[in-house]
């Protein structure tokens, strides 16, 4: 109470004193669609995507290949297969430089990358289950602050230890902190603004995502040493507890909390504004003064009936579809000419102008005809490969064009899905929502690759097909569905009829 008193004497003397505000969206009108508060608050945040992509993609440069080099006097060449010669006739140049190197999986990669998959991504599975239902029921800054806990543990024991099996055990519970507070990340930031201002910390999410990505490859290149990845990770999720300064969601707060409360927090931020308002001009009706219960957590509301199931599966399959080529982009890389350090580097500096105009064309055209623009450039990308070029190694230009067009594509698409998901999903199960779309896109990162495969023509042919196919499929669902852009997160409520929400149904098409 005595902080709220503090506020109020502050702002006795400013204009607006006697206004008063009924939705949380209003309060950011007056107070600022991108004030102090927000910009502090986005930027802080921002340190969980870069740590999350970090850990998310460090599989690509923990299961590089070992380079060794050929005894004197044996028939080894330079490129041979290792794995088809006597164990006598080559030597590694550092056995510890890499994880297959050091336990040993030099001719066992393939199962190597496999146990690595199986053991993180249903960590993750699991991770995004409990933390989506813990963060729509506890608070979205508890969840985050667990799962932060959680990790540094977890990448300290992974730093430490001499045993694949261990390492495995590890990678499953990396997987599952991770995307907890990975998963809440992006609903924690958007609860801080408004419908005009979404696709902004959107993209400025994405910025920490391409930094997270960008020293992925330079530690490992600078630092070989498998080791280094870890140890960097527990720094980047230290950081990441600078969210201790961030309040719980005013959103999260008007669902789970009293009124008290949730003007406590966006009083605190119209002071961090420069546009302060006491705590009696909140007039926020929350669930816990209507009814004097907690609402969160009924997940079944987005079944309840076949609009809403339809909906539902369509975010599932965007979700699922968009990861499958997001990921499997990025293993593609290692198959093609150069260093996979510079080409993943490259590929993450090219993509940044890349999101700015995605972010653009959010706020201008709106999150469905983005997101069908996105899928469009996949698909031509995708076509490319079947376009005949008669001159001297076309097909592996073709491919370093489709790899490269394709990658944009669906980061764009990613940018774009998570905010608009966000914005679909019911306040009281925005999290649980997400998270359970973001399952589906475990799925996808799973399977991608092996459905990238071989570097080969006919295995290309295959591939793009596949990518070309599925994002059609993508278009004639998306094409169903609604629009949200400058929807407040309340018209998108399920179980609220709106006018801005039946005019986006009557105009969806």
């Amino acid at each position: 109470m005595a902080r709220s008193t503090k506020y109020e004497q502050r702002s006795d003397s400013t204009e607006g004193h006697h206004q008063t505000f009924t939705d949380v969206e209003d309060v950011y009108k007056y107070i600022g669609r991108f004030g102090l508060s927000q910009i502090l608050y986005v930027n802080l945040l921002g340190l969980l995507n870069t740590s999350a992509a970090f850990n998310f993609l460090s599989g690509v440069f923990l299961l590089v290949s070992p380079e060794f080099k050929c005894r004197e006097g044996s028939s080894c060449r330079e490129d041979s297969d290792i794995c088809k010669l006597d164990g006598m006739d080559w030597i590694l140049v550092d056995k510890d430089a890499t994880m297959i190197g050091y336990f040993g999986l030099q001719c066992q990669k393939s199962y190597a990358t496999l146990a690595s998959s199986l053991f993180f991504i249903p960590g993750a599975v699991v991770g995004l289950a409990v933390s989506g239902y813990a963060s729509d029921r506890f608070g979205r800054k508890k969840t985050v602050l667990i799962s932060l806990v959680l990790t540094i543990i977890v990448s300290i024991a992974q730093a430490v230890t001499k045993n694949f099996a261990f390492f495995l055990v590890c990678r499953s519970f990396l997987g599952m902190s991770c995307a907890g507070y990975q998963g809440v990340y992006n609903t924690y930031r958007n609860e801080f603004f408004d419908s005009t201002s979404r696709s902004t910390c959107s993209f400025i999410g994405t910025i920490y995502k391409n930094v997270g990505l960008l020293l992925l490859p330079m530690i490992s290149y600078f630092f070989p040493w498998w080791r280094s990845i870890h140890i960097a990770n527990c720094i980047l999720v230290s950081l990441c507890f600078l969210v201790v300064f961030v309040p719980e969601s005013p959103q999260w707060l008007i669902k789970n909390a009293t009124l008290a409360e949730t003007s406590d927090v966006l009083v605190r931020m119209s002071v961090l504004n420069r546009k302060p308002i006491t705590a009696s001009q909140v007039k926020v009706d929350t669930d816990m003064e209507k009814i004097g219960k907690n609402t969160s957590g009924n997940v079944f509301v987005i079944f309840r009936d076949k609009n809403h199931l339809f909906l539902t599966l369509t975010f599932f399959y965007q979700w699922l579809i968009t990861s499958l080529m997001f990921y499997g982009f990025y293993y593609a890389l290692e198959s093609i000419s150069g260093s996979v350090y510079a080409n993943f580097a490259i590929m993450e500096v090219l993509e940044i102008p890349f999101n700015v105009l995605s972010s653009f064309l959010m706020n201008v055209a709106g999150r469905k005809r983005s997101l069908l623009l996105s899928l469009l450039v996949i698909i031509i990308c995708c076509f490319l490969t079947f376009i005949p070029l008669d001159f001297s190694d076309s097909w592996n230009l073709k491919r370093v064009a489709t790899i490269i067009g394709s990658k944009w594509g669906s980061s764009s698409c990613f940018l774009i899905i998570y905010l608009y998901t966000n914005e679909v999903m019911p306040t009281s199960i925005r999290c649980t929502g997400l998270h359970l779309c973001s399952i589906s896109a475990r799925v996808g990162s799973f399977i991608a690759p092996y459905v990238i495969g071989a570097s080969n023509k006919l295995a290309d042919y295959a591939q793009n097909t596949i990518f070309i196919v599925i994002s059609l499929i993508a278009i004639a669902l998306i094409i169903l569905i609604p629009e949200t852009k400058n929807v407040a997160f309340k018209a998108t409520d399920f179980t609220e009829k709106t006018d801005a929400k039946k005019a986006d149904e009557v105009g969806a098409v």
